[in-house]
């Protein structure tokens, strides 16, 4: 540092040089303490003019700013940064004594009064929110701190990190983003007046219109096209039952348009290959479906070996027993009814196979674990009225009849097993139509650990079996291949005569043949390796069709592995 020299630091006491030199070190300094611009390790006393002697400053710590005004952030935060801070070196100060603000590099001042020395990077305003913490990080994916809010904009943002003040930056970023599906699907149709359809109805179907628009326009058309289909289909139904036939139509119509979800199979080509899998003449015939009768209209015909029942006498469904009816169907016995819910399973032991119930594994011909009111019996091939059959229609080149998987769920009526629930999904494993139905006689067991139907589901439903006849046709056309477990059980419960069928339970047979036949659950277990029907609630007819189209996919999938014809099917 810069001081006033003594006269005995070079002379002695009493000659003249030295009383001069004490004169002129009481006489008041007309220069500044000036910092010294050499290098600090080559610091040595020397005589100076004015007999002023120079000393070494004492070594400062903490950082300093490079010679010369600062350079520009993408300068300054590049790779020279580090040894830019890290050297220590003089600042020249001004003569004048007033505050001075660079004109090229707002927010930084300098103050020779006080000898601030500051780093440009606290005294920027642009990086004041940043650092806030010696110990925060950045992140390079985000562009946002741990604890502080991200900068919408400015310079690039600066943080220390550790004890070395290591330097990162982090470049603001604009992420693009599109119209999304998710965003089309907030488009809601407006409530009508008259209220003779359901918005929520109405808006389910508007939201299966804009998905499948949405897969061949853009945002805009897609919103247009789906609002559009729906405002005609809703102006030329004067009920909910023809606004249901007229949606499934229109929906039908679109899916005709796009690929299939399969790739490198469309959905044509995917319909096509089905065709092959489609159960014949004699496999109907033999597995017990509908066919119409000859000479009665609206009847059906069961072409296998049929046992007629007795008079007033019918034999349970469950227990095996017998017992009494009255003319109309009713059962009159005051017998409880003792069953097992679960099936027989054979297993293999020491002396051959045994055979014991799934629900409580008793051995087979063993009381009943489960307790029931009254007898029950099945009923669907006693009531052969009332069917109807799918009707051939025309088709454009590009288009073609549909596929898809269907599941019913029945309940124990008066009269027998009766349709109380049905729902159809797509290829894409999309519900397509999905209701409730309302038995036309009086319910004696919900059968709930099956078919998961309960008495409040039915409690306000006011759809009927017609109803759900006049939708299902019209969706389904004699050409489209419907896809099931034991189809025909259903195809009874909805009184429909449909020959286009792709059964999954003669698809996989039974190692020991008929009449033995696979569950479905054991079916997904062994070649999906997934678990259904777990629920206590009952079954779920969505989950069930939706494994029926799986298994078949994955049939289709293998089979065309060993033919090496078609690219690979999507993993199930």
């Amino acid at each position: 540092m810069i001081g006033k020299p003594s006269a005995q630091d070079s002379f002695s006491a009493g000659c003249p040089e030295a009383q001069r030199a004490a004169r002129e070190a009481s006489l008041p300094s007309q220069h500044g303490s000036w910092p010294c611009v050499a290098p600090r390790e080559a610091h040595t006393c020397a005589k100076a003019p004015g007999f002023l002697v120079i000393k070494a400053d004492q070594p400062r710590r903490g950082p300093a700013l490079p010679p010369g005004w600062p350079q520009p952030n993408q300068e300054v935060c590049g790779p020279g940064a580090r040894p830019a801070q890290s050297k220590e070196c003089c600042w020249p100060l001004p003569a004048e004594r007033t505050t001075k603000k660079h004109e090229d590099w707002p927010g930084i001042f300098l103050d020779p009064v006080e000898k601030r020395r500051r780093n440009f990077l606290g005294d920027n305003p642009g990086f004041a929110r940043a650092i806030t913490s010696t110990k925060r990080t950045c992140r390079n994916s985000s562009g946002q701190s741990d604890n502080g809010p991200q900068l919408s904009s400015g310079p690039p943002m600066c943080l220390l990190s550790g004890a070395e003040s290591k330097l990162t930056t982090v470049a603001s970023r604009r992420i693009g983003r599109g119209t999304s599906l998710g965003k089309l699907r907030k488009a809601t149709v407006k409530k009508a007046s008259e209220g003779r359809i359901s918005t929520a109805l109405r808006q389910g179907y508007f939201s299966l219109f804009l998905e499948e628009c949405h897969k061949f326009s853009r945002p805009q058309e897609a919103v247009q096209m789906a609002w559009s289909e729906e405002q005609m289909a809703y102006n030329s139904s004067p009920s909910e039952e023809m606004y249901v036939r007229l949606a499934l139509k229109v929906l039908r119509k679109l899916r005709g348009l796009v690929p299939s979800v399969v790739p490198g199979l469309h959905r044509a080509a995917l319909y096509s290959r089905l065709r092959d899998y489609v159960l014949s003449q004699e496999q109907l015939h033999g597995h017990g479906y509908p066919f119409p009768h000859p000479q009665k209209p609206g009847a059906a015909l069961l072409l296998g070996a049929l046992d007629k029942p007795r008079h007033g006498v019918r034999i349970c469904c469950r227990c095996g027993s017998q017992y009494a009816v009255s003319s109309s169907g009713r059962c009159v016995s005051a017998d409880l009814c003792h069953y097992h819910w679960g099936r027989l399973q054979h297993q293999p032991v020491a002396a051959g196979w045994e055979s014991r119930y799934t629900c409580c594994f008793a051995p087979a011909g063993s009381r009943g674990c489960q307790v029931a009111r009254q007898h029950v019996r099945d009923g669907r091939k006693e009531d052969l009225q009332g069917f109807v059959r799918t009707v051939e229609k025309p088709f454009r080149e590009d288009a073609h009849p549909g596929v898809y998987a269907l599941d019913c769920e029945m309940c124990y009526t008066t009269h027998g097993l009766e349709l109380t629930r049905v729902t159809v999904v797509d290829t894409e494993m999309r519900v397509v139509y999905d209701t409730f139905v309302k038995p036309n006689n009086q319910i004696v067991d919900y059968n709930t650990r099956f078919s998961g139907v309960t008495q409040d589901h039915l409690a306000s439903c006011r759809t009927r079996l017609p109803h759900v006849q006049t939708a299902l046709l019209s969706l389904f056309s004699a050409d489209t291949i419907l896809i099931g477990h034991s189809l025909q059980c259903d195809l009874l419960a909805l009184k429909l005569i449909h020959h286009s069928v792709v059964d999954t339970a003669v698809l996989f047979p039974h190692p020991r043949g008929l009449p033995y036949k696979c569950s479905l659950r054991s079916l997904v277990a062994r070649y999906l390796s997934r678990s259904i029907q777990t629920s206590a609630s009952g079954h779920s007819p969505r989950e069930d069709a939706s494994a029926c189209m799986h298994l078949v996919l994955w049939k289709l999938r293998e089979d065309s592995a060993h033919k090496d014809t078609l690219g690979p099917l999507p993993a199930v």
